[in-house]
């Protein structure tokens, strides 16, 4: 009986081992799915997407140029005797800029007017013997004749007072042309001559430009002038953390076999001088607007195999769609509304090594 005894209460005691060995292997299983759960708990942030208004931009980058840049070429042959302000200044409509000197014109245009002188005395004595003839030939005191004769004198004189004037004016425009003067507000550029020089007649002189208008030149390649929409009026041009609206002015339908794209114009104002001829800036071009659209940030697109999908997530967990946008940019992306996209709480950040119905831990 004893014996008995004793073997039950050996066989109750390895019942407890094993029945407690048997819950503290299940605890144990169960705190490493709980730690491996833990492991996996991604966090994660969501855009909340909703229908809304979306318009397809551009963005690419301009160089600017002035709208007005000329060379001003030496009319007349001279010496350079001052420039009148360094490079880069701003300058106003006829102000003078260089002068130029010829000894040999001075001394021409003093000639000359002396000689214009001495024939206006001429010419007005003549005029005033052709005028008396007249009144004589009316009163009958002298011959036809003799009136014709006081008329000869006076058309000879005109003549050659005529082309004195002419020879005056000419040498007077030449030495006038000595001086160079700004023939609109802008900058001088550049200088092709320094003083002291000696120029021809027709070489450089200096380069001026205006900055109240730039021309803006775009270049895009076929599949973005494609997308640009006909009524396309405005340009958004970004420069120093400020907007300026430029006026679109034209598309090339030419494609430049050099750099294999086609030129945009546009025109902004630039009264405030905030740009520069030969600064490149950043443009934005509207190309369409898209109407209820679901709009969120593109870099929540995983992009395998080129197929797009994201992770949305529902209570608690992350869950993958494949998705089909009809437009990606740096910024934002654009899918058609439907129920299945509205109102999806859109993964934009942890998303990267998700996988289907994983839980995850959400941020915001």
């Amino acid at each position: 009986m004893q014996f008995k005894e004793k073997n039950f209460t050996i066989v109750l005691i390895f019942a407890v081992f094993v029945i407690v060995g048997l819950y503290f292997y299940q605890f144990s299983e169960r705190v490493k799915e709980v730690e491996k759960l833990e492991q996996k708990m991604t966090r994660v942030k969501v855009y909340e997407a909703y229908p809304s208004n979306f318009i397809k931009k551009i963005n690419v980058f301009a160089k600017l140029y002035s709208e007005k840049e000329i060379t001003i070429l030496a009319e007349v042959d001279g010496t350079i005797s001052e420039k009148k302000f360094p490079i880069g200044t701003k300058v106003y409509k006829d102000d003078l800029i260089i002068t130029m000197t010829d000894t040999r014109k001075l001394l021409q245009l003093k000639e000359s007017k002396d000689s214009l002188s001495a024939f206006k005395a001429i010419l007005d004595e003549e005029t005033r013997n052709y005028k008396n003839a007249i009144s004589l030939f009316e009163k009958d005191i002298i011959s036809k004749n003799e009136l014709k004769s006081k008329e000869n004198l006076y058309r000879k004189a005109k003549s050659e007072y005529d082309n004195r004037e002419a020879i005056y004016k000419r040498i007077l425009w030449e030495f006038d042309n000595l001086n160079v003067k700004a023939p609109f507000d802008g900058y001088i550029n550049k200088f092709y001559f320094d003083e002291g020089q000696k120029i021809l007649a027709g070489q450089k002189i200096v380069q001026f430009s205006s900055f109240n208008k730039l021309i803006g030149r775009v270049s895009l390649k076929s599949e973005d002038i494609k997308k640009i929409d006909s009524s396309l009026k405005d340009i958004k041009v970004n420069h120093n953390n400020e907007v300026f609206i430029a006026k679109f002015l034209g598309l090339s339908k030419e494609l430049n076999k050099d750099i294999y794209s086609y030129l945009l114009e546009f025109e902004i104002i630039n009264d405030d001088e905030k740009f520069l001829p030969g600064e490149v800036v950043d443009v934005e071009i509207d190309v369409e607007e898209l109407l209820n659209y679901i709009i969120f940030p593109s870099k929540a697109i995983i992009n395998e195999n080129d197929s797009f999908y994201i992770f949305y997530y529902a209570n608690g967990y992350a869950f993958k769609k494949v998705i089909n946008p009809v437009w990606i940019d740096e910024e934002q992306c654009a899918i058609p509304n439907s129920e299945d996209y509205s109102e999806l709480k859109i993964i934009y950040e942890g998303q990267s090594t998700l996988e289907d119905n994983q839980p995850v831990e959400l941020l915001n």
